[in-house]
């Protein structure tokens, strides 16, 4: 299930709090809005896309220059993997792919926690607000 906010005045307001107090850094803008938290070392944001309902969808990405090394790193332990079975060696490919869980876990991980650090602030925001 993706994770969603509504998109509303109030809400962009509160997104441009979230910026301007220095809990993150960023831009919000009426279509889209793109958050990184403040704390180093951080190599994610948080961006908002507006769907055909009219609401953001929230999705959770690496930076770019992490963003492109990952998929470099990704498709060259495919190709060490495919190569080291060819030749005969199931080691180096268990090993890769039990890495490559570890990675995937950790990072759906981070995502949970960013998204619910993320939507506690907001709803903070939003009882202040009132």
């Amino acid at each position: 299930m993706r994770q969603t906010i509504t998109k509303s005045d109030k809400n962009l307001r509160i997104l441009n709090k979230l910026i301007v107090n220095g809990f993150y850094n960023g831009y919000v803008g009426t279509e889209k809005f793109e958050l990184m938290r403040n704390r180093f070392p951080n190599n994610h944001r948080l961006i908002g896309t507006v769907n055909d309902t009219g609401n953001y969808d929230l999705k959770f990405v690496f930076k770019s220059p992490m963003n492109i090394l990952a998929k470099v790193l990704l498709v060259l332990g495919i190709l060490i993997s495919i190569i080291s079975l060819i030749k005969g060696n199931w080691i180096l490919p268990i090993v890769f792919i039990i890495f490559g869980v570890i990675m995937f876990a950790d990072f759906k991980l981070k995502e949970k926690k960013e998204i619910n650090l993320f939507t506690d602030k907001l709803l903070e925001f939003h009882k202040t607000d009132n």
